[in-house]
């Protein structure tokens, strides 16, 4: 793909009549997702068109939804990547940074703000949608930032790692993924909303249990306080609110929802209401246009979701090449689903079917281990679930939305007894599962077609995402494809895994050996190796291996200072904890040298009880992060997290030991 390529010119083309060309000619406005899929549609739908794809932004086509995965850190650039896949020599041509800003629909023609022509046959708008600006004053402050494109995450990023004070303005999905994002160790973030998280459909109880938790990230929270107006000289200072309450800060970041993007659409006299008017096929009141994704308006509804969108494509590519492709059940679009999965780390979230025909409602909630799960039922159907907190049945309970199934009442009352709807079994992989098994839920991709691609030579998420799709909306069924291509998922692989896993278990070797094996005693015979009696014994040598000891206890301290203190970024994080565990194992060495496995009396065995303590729970922690590509991300974070807060409590009480023990051996 390039913007220099050009299309063929057929030398019978009218302008005024592009259909007598010898082939038809499709053009996408707006190279999104949904515009992509568009064109990947119909590159495989028709054997003979050419697909033309316009996009407003200089960058190559990136996939949107991951933005706030991106700027998470949990992404990089390249996986944001999202071309359309075809041969080079393919009927594609993208054209990027060139705006349409006139649809001539008499001669159908595309001109862009440079005068550009291109001639059409059929026209898909993908033109998604625009910021919603609030309609307040200050919002046009220097340090107001949209949160929307590729553009906009890299000022977000290069702001997010400045250590002030953001204020995220608008508490929907977008917005709290944002405030976690955005949030460091060294910044402070606000999350503001006039109203309940996620627009209420969590419920007063569902909305605290997810409070809490963007809590305990360092997220801040002000709901219910309208925001009146943005206030500073030339650039934000502070935020005044309804009430006349005001709050200080550094920089605004603007997530206050979405409008469809309709100008082109109501500039060339298409049908619009909130956004443009479709019918089942996609079509708008000009038969040889047609609208899809945020920019459609369907039954008076509009879809904010890519979901959605992905599935007005396929209805879409199906009407167009409906002639040249045998499509002997060809499916209108009908509405879809407006399932929510938040994509936060370490806080799984969702909000599936609806709540319009739920009669009833069944609650399994756990404050201690943070969980909250909500039933909705119609009789005896499932309607719809939120769920705050790891669910392993989220996957089978969509699809039991899905299908409508019915549940009895044994299981309800094992669910609000335990917070499961069906009887726990011997774990079941995604090998286990059917080949009906809907795997990538965005993008309904069932086990089945998943197998073939790999029975086809695709061998790598990559490929398989290429062939299927699967993966390529919010990523959440990435651990189950890497399952079944028998790889570690990459967003839990750690460097060095099986490097840090050996150390781990090698210091708690040494461990088992200080605390089991009896003191090395005091040898009155010439025979004895006089070497463990130096050590062991003399002074000398006693200062030589208790200095070394404090010099490893030291350099193991540099991992908390690479993890807190920004200036020193230097190599990755995972090749400090490497070395941090090497020299871990290395310092308990020399402890086995330095005490002759004696544990020593009063503050001394204190000392030496605490060291044992902290790396032992240091090792253990080792022991979870090397391991967690092969167990699950929230039941690494259960262990980690407790391992870790007693590590870090007992290395605290260490310096005050270890200075009183150097007091005493030089003072006494």
């Amino acid at each position: 793909m390039a913007d220099e390529l050009e299309l063929p010119a057929s030398p019978h083309r009218s302008i005024n009549n592009p259909t007598d060309s010898g082939y038809p000619v499709y053009a996408v406005v707006g190279n999104g997702p949904v515009g992509i899929r568009c064109a990947q549609k119909l590159l495989e739908y028709s054997g003979r068109a050419q697909v033309v794809v316009f996009g407003d932004e200089a960058t190559n086509p990136y996939n949107r939804v991951k933005l706030s995965q991106y700027l998470a850190d949990q992404l990089s650039l390249a996986d944001l990547d999202n071309p359309v896949h075809s041969d080079p020599d393919s009927r594609l041509a993208t054209f990027n940074s060139r705006r349409i800003s006139t649809i001539d629909r008499e001669n159908r023609v595309l001109i862009d703000t440079g005068g550009g022509r291109q001639p059409y046959d059929k026209l898909i708008l993908a033109t998604g949608s625009e910021p919603a600006v609030p309609d307040i004053p200050g919002v046009d402050l220097s340090n107001v930032y949209p949160f929307r494109s590729l553009r906009d995450t890299e000022a977000l990023i290069r702001l997010r790692d400045s250590d002030r004070h953001i204020c995220v303005i608008g508490a929907g999905a977008l917005g709290l993924e944002a405030a976690a994002a955005l949030k460091t160790r060294g910044n402070r973030v606000t999350l503001q909303s006039r109203g309940q998280i996620l627009g209420g459909l969590l419920g007063d109880e569902g909305a605290e249990y997810l409070q809490n938790a963007m809590t305990a990230l360092g997220v801040e929270l002000r709901t219910g306080e309208p925001l009146a107006a943005i206030e500073g000289d030339g650039r934000a200072e502070r935020l005044r609110f309804a009430d006349g309450g005001t709050m200080t800060t550094d920089a605004v970041v603007l997530c206050t929802g979405i409008r469809p993007a309709v100008t082109l659409a109501e500039s060339c006299g298409l049908e619009t209401g909130r956004g443009i008017v479709t019918d089942e096929w996609m079509r708008t009141s000009d038969p040889h246009i047609y609208a899809v994704g945020e920019c459609a308006e369907f039954a008076r509804r509009i879809y904010q979701f890519v979901r959605p969108g992905y599935e007005q494509a396929e209805a879409c590519c199906a009407h167009i090449c409906r002639e040249t492709r045998d499509l002997s059940d060809p499916r209108p679009y009908r509405g879809s689903p407006t399932d929510i999965q938040l994509k936060i780390a370490h806080i799984p979230c969702a909000v599936i079917g609806g709540e319009e025909n739920s009669q009833q409602q069944y609650v399994y909630r756990n404050r201690f281990r943070g969980l909250y799960r909500l039933l909705r039922l119609s009789g005896q159907r499932i309607v719809g679930a939120v769920y705050i907190g790891n669910w392993d049945e989220a996957n089978r309970l969509r699809q039991a939305v899905a299908d409508g199934d019915t549940v009895i009442g044994r299981a309800l009352q094992r669910f609000e007894r335990e917070g499961r709807l069906w009887e726990k079994r011997a774990e079941r992989g995604i090998k286990a599962q059917p080949d009906s098994y809907l795997v990538c839920q965005c993008n309904n991709v069932s086990k089945g077609e998943l197998c073939r691609a790999i029975s086809q030579g695709k061998r790598t998420p990559m490929e398989l995402q290429q062939a299927t799709n699967a993966g390529s909306v919010c990523g959440s069924c990435g651990p189950l494809v890497a399952e079944l291509l028998d790889a570690p998922a990459p967003n839990l692989v750690m460097r060095h895994a099986r490097g840090i896993l050996v150390t781990s278990i090698i210091s708690l070797l040494l461990i088992a050996l200080a605390l089991l094996m009896p003191p090395a005693p005091v040898s009155e015979s010439v025979q004895s190796h006089w070497y463990w009696q130096e050590l062991w014994y003399d002074n000398f040598w006693k200062q030589v291996s208790g200095y070394t000891l404090l010099a490893c206890c030291l350099l193991t301290a540099t991992l908390s200072l690479r993890k807190r203190w920004r200036r020193l970024h230097y190599g990755h994080v995972d090749h400090w904890r490497y070395v941090h565990s090497v020299i871990g194992g290395a310092a308990l060495a020399v402890l086995v040298v330095h005490t002759g496995f004696r544990l020593g009396e009063n503050l001394n065995l204190v000392l030496m009880l605490d060291f044992l303590a902290a790396t032992t729970t240091g090792a253990l922690v080792g022991v979870f992060m090397a391991r967690n590509h092969h167990w699950t991300d929230i039941k690494l974070r259960e262990h980690r997290k407790w391992w870790s807060r007693v590590h870090y409590a007992l290395l605290w009480a260490m310096p005050a030991l270890i200075g009183y023990h150097i007091l005493a051996v030089y003072y006494f």
